[in-house]
């Protein structure tokens, strides 16, 4: 992909990020790049001076990375920082802080759930979250550019629509993420600590647990309060 194409993804994906959490209240009141090796990088999501205000942590996943030569492409989470996408193997988050989590999933289909808790939503602010997708969401034309219509807030999701999901376990955060969709929750975070991150539907090398599943950085990483 040129580099001029890939910029333009980036910046298409920072102005989507802002323009979804900037649009959630309304909806929801009013409806009812290729890499070979991973990368450990601390990361610390984009927020507000403002301490008062949700922590915006905007993951996205991708598909068509590269693992290695045998098992081939795998999908992968990444977040969305200041300098473009970069690596989720470290996520650092401020301690005792609502955190507004929005995930950009460019994934398609299903996947198995290692178990059928992980379709339900848990570790939320009410155990909700929206999400956003073909299915429930349309958008119209604005006196300021592009508007979204549609959304639905749920509880869970089918096992037959959950493509991944974003687990927390040592805080009981767990975020079904159905096939080409945007979710978005809230989460508050407690005191300091390191947490292991991971998806827990059976989306690794085939349909398993190699591959993507077990490299941090790919569907598994740490979550640091600090």
């Amino acid at each position: 992909m040129a580099k001029a194409t890939i910029a333009a993804v980036i910046i298409g994906l920072v102005v989507l990020s802002m323009a979804i959490g900037g649009a959630l209240g309304t909806i929801a009141a009013g409806n009812n790049a290729t890499v070979s090796t991973v990368t450990s990088t601390t990361t610390s999501a984009a927020t507000t001076s403002n301490s008062s205000a949700p922590f915006l942590l905007t993951m996205i996943i991708t598909t068509e990375n590269v693992y290695n030569a045998t098992i081939g492409t795998q999908p992968a989470f990444f977040v969305q920082g200041p300098n473009g996408l970069q690596s989720s193997a470290n996520i650092t988050l401020p301690a005792h802080r609502l955190i507004e989590l929005i995930i950009m999933n460019f994934d398609q289909g299903n996947a198995t759930l290692v178990g059928p808790q992980y379709a339900n939503v848990t570790g939320t602010t009410d155990g909700k979250m929206t999400f956003y997708n073909n299915d429930v969401m349309n958008a119209t034309e604005g006196p300021s550019g592009i508007v979204l219509q549609g959304a639905q807030t749920v509880s869970s999701l089918s096992a037959n629509y959950t493509s991944h999901t974003f687990t927390v376990p040592q805080l009981g955060l767990n975020i079904p993420i159905a096939g080409e969709s945007t979710e978005v929750a809230y989460f508050t975070t407690g005191g300091q600590g390191s947490y292991l991150w991971l998806c827990q539907s059976l989306c690794g090398s085939g349909t398993g647990l190699g591959g993507a599943m077990s490299a941090p950085g790919w569907m598994n990483g740490v979550l640091t309060v600090s």
